[in-house]
């Protein structure tokens, strides 16, 4: 038989021609391994953490895939998961033990990108904007994260994260600014996106797949022994907790239409009390302000020394989008409770001027980043160096 190499694999098996694509995201239903879950009266907010692929020795792959795939299908049980899988953590995520009483997400870090991450995302592009940034038309995603692919994993691009971050932001533009045609960037558009995070967006199209799912209705019980493991169940719990069937999987979107309008949907969640859309607009109309830190007075001093040293013609301005949701990783930067990444940055060709945007968010799990090997990375640093060296390079 001919050997068939992995790229040959890839594309027969895993992706799908332009007329057949059509953005999809699917659930498989964690009735297929747990009689019932444990469902709080109120979650806690979700917190998000890289776990890297360094992790992932070759004795505990099999046993780490599992646990973290378990553990995210029961995301409905909030922080009550610890409880339930206790007795199943693996000895490198003891730590977990520490953090109990917290909604934590469990996300694989590979070396090369975060396509497990990030391919809800993904999966809300139509084929023609996949196309046009070099990306694969792959076969439809499952939510949550269920187990590697290694094929999927070995034939993505090297530049997979820079290339989707470019594509979803073009895509998610024109909610952003209600002033630019539908029709996204134009020719003229005076306004570029120089940098643009992924991790802002992913907790909200979590927010908006699990109110999609809540939608579905629960497996029915089996049989009498099934019943009566559940009464049991419901008998041993504590106040403020419920016991059920699993919900259903199914389709949580299809299509392009239904891809677009749960775009709408995560921009809304996104933009809760206005901020992000006010931050925007005031971007367009050269009205925003100066609104940084002191935190990172020495970097900003250092970011605009560098940029006038080399005459730019450009002004700078830094602005901070307040109480977003937390992604531990290491593009993060976690003093005390207090939680900061990069977000976006935004070249004004008009206004010659150039806005740099960092979020924050109150985070419970300070001590966790020590744990990963993220501590003392300098994230935020390390952002701004690379956006001078893009304004520098658009400059020349």
């Amino acid at each position: 038989m001919k050997k068939i190499i992995e790229r040959q694999l890839l594309e027969s098996d895993l992706t799908k021609s332009a007329n057949e694509y059509s953005p999809t995201l699917r659930n498989i239903s964690s009735a297929f391994i747990f009689q019932y879950v444990l469902v709080p009266d109120e979650a806690k907010n979700p917190e998000y953490v890289y776990i890297p692929e360094e992790y992932y020795s070759k004795e505990q792959t099999i046993e780490l895939d599992g646990f973290i795939s378990q553990w995210n299908m029961t995301w409905e049980m909030g922080q009550i998961r610890n409880l339930f899988h206790e007795q199943d953590i693996p000895k490198n995520l003891s730590w977990l033990k520490r953090f109990r009483e917290e909604n934590i997400y469990l996300i694989p870090e590979l070396k090369k990108n975060r396509f497990y991450a990030y391919s809800p995302l993904y999966h809300l592009l139509p084929a023609r904007i996949l196309i046009a940034f070099g990306l694969p038309l792959l076969r439809s995603g499952i939510w949550p994260y269920s187990q590697r692919n290694w094929t999927i994993e070995r034939n993505l691009p090297m530049d997979f994260d820079l290339r989707l971050a470019k594509a979803f932001a073009y895509y998610v533009w024109p909610l952003l600014n209600s002033r630019t045609k539908m029709e996204y960037f134009s020719e003229d558009e005076p306004i570029k996106v120089l940098a643009h995070n992924l991790d802002f967006w992913l907790p909200y199209v979590n927010m908006v797949i699990e109110e999609r799912l809540k939608q579905f209705p629960r497996a029915e019980i089996e049989n009498a022994k099934q019943a009566k493991m559940l009464k049991k169940a419901e008998n041993n719990v504590p106040e403020a907790i419920s016991v059920y069937r699993p919900l259903i999987g199914g389709q949580i979107w299809e299509g392009e239409e239904e891809a677009w309008d749960v775009l709408i949907e995560v921009v809304e969640r996104a933009d809760s009390q206005g901020m992000l859309r006010a931050l925007i607009d005031a971007v367009k109309s050269n009205r925003v302000q100066d609104d940084f830190s002191n935190k990172w007075s020495y970097e900003r001093e250092d970011f605009e020394r560098k940029l006038y040293k080399k005459r730019s013609k450009y002004r700078v301005k830094f602005v901070e989008l307040s109480d977003t949701i937390p992604v531990i990783g290491p593009y993060s930067e976690v003093d005390e409770r207090m939680f900061w990444q990069d977000f976006m940055t935004i070249l004004d060709h008009k206004e010659k001027q150039v806005v740099v945007m960092l979020r924050n968010g109150t985070t419970n799990l300070s001590e966790i980043g020590k744990e990963l090997g993220y501590a003392n990375h300098s994230p935020i640093s390390k952002a701004l160096r690379k956006i001078q060296k893009k304004l520098q390079d658009l400059e020349e």
